[in-house]
């Protein structure tokens, strides 16, 4: 019990100095954090030999910056916003799978195995693409914006996906197809009844605000609560805890709850999302990455850069400026975090072999830990661009704001 306590405290201080030094180094801190996993973890030098708490812990992290982004949503914004979202979205979904299937059955592979990784690499990382956003400086820009409407769209959109993975492992027939349709209508129906109710009343006192507001203990475990509760209907709905986060998100932010609410809740949004950086390094094989490293290596850059030139293509297709088309395709390059619980739902139902779910697996880490730095070295060839060769940039382009280095 003590040893292993010791190993734990020791794994989050080598976690928060190698972040901290990261940081010093103008590089992103969740880089630092998955390297202490992948170093510590079971396959590396196993200091932790189970991680589940820690990934159990990790996913209310998610859950935490979803209710948060709701909090700080702009919502007229958000609403001009979504339509755009939603399409890029639905291509994406489309894409990415058909091609992977594609790839798939060219190389005589397993099909439905091919549709479920499709649908992983299909969701961007809301949590690491919140980080890049927030370290350079780029919320209230027109490509930070339209990245976060993306996400928001792309949450939505993982219970659809989850949905038709879970009916692939068994019989396809009408009856599954009306789930997958209802649970999905259901989600949108939400969505468009809040975003109309509050739009509506504007402003709201929340219940018991003031009694939350007094005390800031209080107040906390309230928000907490909140949070959490919300996902919780959610999820007893069938739809996805991370829309009801989301969801619970946007009616404190347009209450008397708001300020404090997001006062209190951004520290331990902090330690949670630290606790899924940290994570996902443990969830890395380094002996398979080892092993496999070509494979996984071209997976990474194929992954990353086909995401990131799908998604500039289909804004720039939407008619946005290359600048914000740009910007927001390198927010979007990371693999999602739910694509982690894609891939367990397609192992249980059949649909993922173990040695595909293992690849996917890795090739998921190696995006969270790469997308950063490839957005960073993205970032500095545009500013090159720029200087050499006399590029336009617009005065108000993300990447000529002061102190956006990541």
């Amino acid at each position: 019990m003590h040893q292993s306590l010791s190993a734990l405290a020791l794994l989050l201080a080598a976690a928060v100095g190698l972040g901290l030094v990261m940081s010093r180094l103008r590089m992103p801190a969740a880089a630092g954090f998955i390297l202490v996993g992948m170093a510590l973890g079971p396959t590396g030098m196993g200091l932790i030999h189970n991680s589940a708490s820690i990934e159990t812990l990790a996913e209310l992290g998610v859950l935490m910056l979803l209710f948060i982004i709701g909090m700080e949503m702009r919502l007229a914004s958000f609403s001009k916003s979504l339509p755009l979202a939603l399409g890029v979205t639905a291509a994406t979904c489309v894409v990415i799978p058909t091609s992977v299937v594609l790839f798939t059955w060219a190389v005589h592979g397993e099909i439905l195995g091919g549709i479920v990784i499709g649908f992983m690499l299909s969701i961007s990382s809301t949590a690491v693409a919140m980080k890049m956003i927030e370290d350079s400086e780029e919320k209230d820009t027109p490509a930070g914006r339209l990245a976060v409407a993306i996400l928001v769209a792309q949450d939505l959109a993982v219970v659809p996906l989850l949905l038709i993975t879970n009916t692939l492992g068994g019989e396809l027939n009408a009856k599954a197809l009306i789930g997958v349709g209802a649970r999905l209508a259901l989600a949108f129906a939400l969505l468009g009844a809040f975003i109309y109710v509050l739009n509506r009343i504007k402003s709201f006192r929340f219940p018991a605000s003031e009694y939350l507001l007094k005390n800031s203990d209080v107040g906390t475990l309230g928000v907490l609560g909140i949070c959490f509760a919300s996902a919780t209907a959610s999820g007893l709905l069938g739809l996805s805890p991370a829309l009801g986060a989301f969801l619970g998100g946007l009616a404190v932010g347009h209450s008397t709850l708001r300020r404090g609410a997001l006062v209190m809740a951004q520290p331990v949004q902090s330690i949670l999302l630290f606790v899924f950086f940290l994570s996902v390094g443990l969830l890395i094989d380094l002996n398979y990455l080892i092993q496999q490293a070509w494979i996984i290596g071209a997976g990474l850059v194929v992954v990353t850069g086909g995401k990131t030139v799908l998604n500039f293509i289909l804004l720039t297709l939407a008619r946005r400026n290359f600048d914000t088309a740009f910007a927001a395709s390198l927010f979007l390059s990371p693999v999602g975090e739910f694509s982690f619980v894609i891939a367990g739902a397609g192992l249980a139902a059949g649909t993922l072999s173990p040695a595909g779910h293992k690849l996917a697996i890795a090739v998921i880490a190696m995006s969270l830990l790469a997308s950063p730095i490839f957005f960073l070295l993205a970032r500095l060839a545009h500013r090159l661009a720029v200087k050499h060769l006399g590029l336009a940039a617009p005065r108000s382009v993300p990447f000529q704001s002061a102190g956006a280095d990541i």
